[in-house]
C-alpha cells in the first residue's frame, strides 16, 4: 500500500536502532565483483550472523534463483529463505526505512503501527563513482520486502543509503556531509532541503552532520 504524504504527518517516526524490533532481512551475497572467492567467505560469514541473529528473532535471507538453493543449504531450517533479485547484498542501505507510528497503538487508531520508507538509491555515486552500473534490481528490493510484509510504502525520489542515518529515537537525526551532501547523491537539492526531508521522513527535529564517514569505508 503506497503512502500520500510523509511519514511524520501520519505520526510516524524512525526508533532508535537498539530499541525492541520484531525481525531482521538480510541479502545473500554473490557478486563475483565484490566478493572474492566466489563469494564464498561471504557467504559463511553472514550465514554465521544470520543464524546468530535467528537465536532471538525471526530472520529472512533473500537470495537470486541461482543462489537459492546454496543458501538454504547454509542456513538453518529456522530462517526462511526467499527468492528475490538484486544487484548487491547491503539490505542496510537498499532496504526500507523502517518507521512506527507509537501514537496509534496507544490510542487505538487505524493506522498502522508499522511502514517503511523506500529511498531513491544509486549505487552508492551513480554511474561515474557508484559500486556497479546497473542497480535497477536494488531499486525494488526495499519495495519487494515491503510488500511481502504487506506494510504501508511512503516512495522517495532522493538518493539516500539506510546506513547514512541514525536517530536516536528521541528526534535527533546524525548523518554525513561527505555522503548526501556529495555530488554524486542530490546534487539538486541545498543541504537545507535536505535536512527538510529528513525531519517529514525521519520525524526528527534536529540533524547534526558530521563531515566526514567511518575512515576507510569505500563510499
Amino acid at each position: 500500500m503506497e503512502m500520500n504524504g510523509t511519514p511524520a504527518l501520519h505520526g510516524y517516526l524512525m526508533p532508535a536502532e537498539w530499541e525492541p524490533h520484531s525481525q531482521c532481512w538480510m541479502g545473500w551475497p554473490e557478486r563475483l565483483d565484490n566478493w572474492r572467492d566466489d563469494a564464498l567467505h561471504a557467504q559463511r560469514v553472514f550465514a554465521k550472523v544470520a543464524t546468530a541473529i535467528s537465536k532471538f528473532e525471526p530472520v529472512t535471507v533473500c537470495a537470486s534463483a541461482a543462489q537459492w538453493e546454496n543458501a538454504r543449504s547454509q542456513l538453518p531450517e529456522n530462517i526462511r529463505v526467499i527468492e528475490m533479485s538484486m544487484n548487491g547484498s547491503w539490505f542496510r542501505d537498499t532496504g526500507p526505512t523502517i518507521v512506527v507510528n507509537k501514537s496509534s497503538a496507544s490510542s487505538g487508531a487505524q493506522a498502522p503501527k508499522v511502514a517503511g520508507i523506500d529511498w531513491n538509491f544509486n549505487s552508492w555515486g551513480g554511474v561515474d563513482d557508484g559500486c556497479y552500473r546497473d542497480w535497477s534490481l536494488d531499486l525494488q528490493v526495499a519495495r519487494k520486502i515491503l510488500s511481502t510484509e504487506r506494510l504501508p510504502r511512503f516512495p522517495h525520489s532522493m538518493v539516500l543509503e539506510g546506513g547514512s542515518i541514525h536517530v536516536d529515537g528521541e528526534g535527533t537525526c546524525l548523518t554525513t556531509e561527505e555522503c548526501l551532501l556529495n555530488k554524486n547523491r542530490n546534487p539538486h537539492l541545498t543541504k537545507g532541503q535536505i535536512e527538510n526531508e529528513l525531519k517529514a521522513y525521519l520525524g526528527v527535529m534536529k540533524i547534526i552532520w558530521l563531515p566526514r564517514g567511518l575512515f576507510g569505508m569505500i563510499h
